[in-house]
């Protein structure tokens, strides 16, 4: 009877003890997502704050007169005062694709 007692207190307590790892894994799995979403975001973090660093020295490197000047000529085709601009066009390689028929029916012989 004893032996049987100490069974059955045995059983309960490891009962108990399951019972207890079993919901106890649950909070360590959010536990252990969290902290890796939180490694994730802090890695990223860094690669922001590397970025806005960049593009703070673009801002500063923009806002030079050299640079708008530079930028002007570059993309706006602008020049000094008392210099002339040109620009060369160069034909199509292929020629212009056209509809068939543009812009009149040509008569086939």
């Amino acid at each position: 009877m004893r032996v049987r007692r100490a069974l059955c207190v045995m059983a309960v307590v490891l009962g108990v003890l399951a019972a207890v790892a079993f919901v106890g894994s649950f909070p360590a799995r959010q536990i252990i997502a969290q902290r890796r979403a939180i490694a994730s975001a802090e890695e990223r973090n860094v690669a922001l704050d590397h970025e806005v660093a960049l593009l703070a020295s673009r801002v500063a490197t923009l806002q030079t007169p050299d640079e708008v000047k530079r930028l002007a000529r570059q993309h706006l085709d602008l020049a000094e005062p008392g210099q002339e601009s040109y620009r060369v066009l160069f034909p199509p390689a292929d020629g212009v694709p056209l509809p068939q028929g543009w812009p009149f029916l040509v008569p086939s012989d």
